[in-house]
């Protein structure tokens, strides 16, 4: 599955294994893991509603000092999976910019997109995918994938993922109004 960055989630953090043979310090055995959260204080904590996560391993496409870099690039991807309690996405490599993306990592914040009701089975077309959701209090936070023509429902109205070419290789997150676009 191939799968276009639009956002990440507010939550890094990394894992670093060992090589065999090496016990004094770490390698580039590392992954690197995203996913959604809520600041609180100074720390950013996941409140998951939804639990999951993605995954870049630290011999990737993936500068994890410069993550932003990553944006508007497509990466090669496992399907989406449960396990260990949650659902997971493995991105594996950068592909070239003439590959068209099946879908997209999108972000949606209740700070930048309005309140999101998760216990609607309406906040969300149904072919999206819903990969993590944080909700501490009023600060909420949703990491899906998504398809051109998905959208999502918050209180400020609908949020559609739209194509700006014809090529649907550039799509935008915007704001509809109050109809359903199913």
């Amino acid at each position: 599955m191939l799968v276009k960055v639009l956002s990440f989630g507010t939550n890094w953090w990394a894992r670093f294994g060992r090589g065999p043979g090496d016990s004094q310090r770490f390698t580039n055995h590392a992954a690197y893991y995203n996913s959604t959260g809520v600041r609180r204080g100074c720390k950013v904590r996941r409140h998951w509603v939804v639990s999951g996560l993605i995954r870049f391993n630290g011999v990737g496409d993936f500068n994890p000092h410069l993550p932003n870099r990553s944006l508007g690039c497509t990466f090669r991807c496992s399907d989406l999976t449960f396990a260990f309690g949650g659902n997971r996405l493995l991105f594996d490599r950068k592909v070239s910019k003439s590959e068209v993306p099946d879908c997209y990592l999108v972000v949606v914040t209740s700070d930048l997109h309005g309140r999101l009701d998760f216990d609607s089975r309406d906040w969300k077309s149904t072919s999206a995918a819903v990969i993590s959701a944080s909700q501490l209090r009023d600060n909420q936070e949703a990491m899906l994938l998504m398809k051109p023509g998905d959208w999502v429902q918050t209180d400020c109205g609908f949020w559609r993922l739209t194509a700006t070419d014809r090529t649907q290789a550039d799509v935008a997150l915007e704001l509809t109004g109050d109809e359903v676009l199913a």
